[in-house]
């Protein structure tokens, strides 16, 4: 006997489109805050413009930049040569979810 739902030849090609087209979006996502914030070359500038105090905009804009990293690379305009740990490393953001 069988616990829980059981995977199908369906579920599978569904969670492969949804997870796609999620992944998608949201580095899509990632993408247009990089250039919303760096768009005119001045990012921490901006950040302090918009309420951010000076440390907590360079925290922001790290952030932003190791985001956008990831999405550079799923897009193919980045590359990542060295061992990183983003997941580590974008721990801190995930407020306890």
């Amino acid at each position: 006997m069988t616990v829980g739902v059981q995977l199908t030849k369906a579920a599978v090609d569904q969670l492969i489109t949804n997870l796609s087209v999620q992944m998608r979006d949201v580095l899509t996502d990632v993408s247009d805050l990089s250039l919303n914030v760096n768009g005119q070359g001045g990012g921490l500038a901006y950040l302090e413009a918009i309420g951010y105090t000076a440390g907590d905009a360079a925290t922001a804009l790290a952030a932003i930049s190791y985001l956008n990293t990831i999405a550079g690379v799923y897009f193919g305009t980045a590359t990542q040569d060295s061992d990183f740990d983003f997941n580590q490393t974008l721990a801190q953001y995930w407020g306890g979810g």
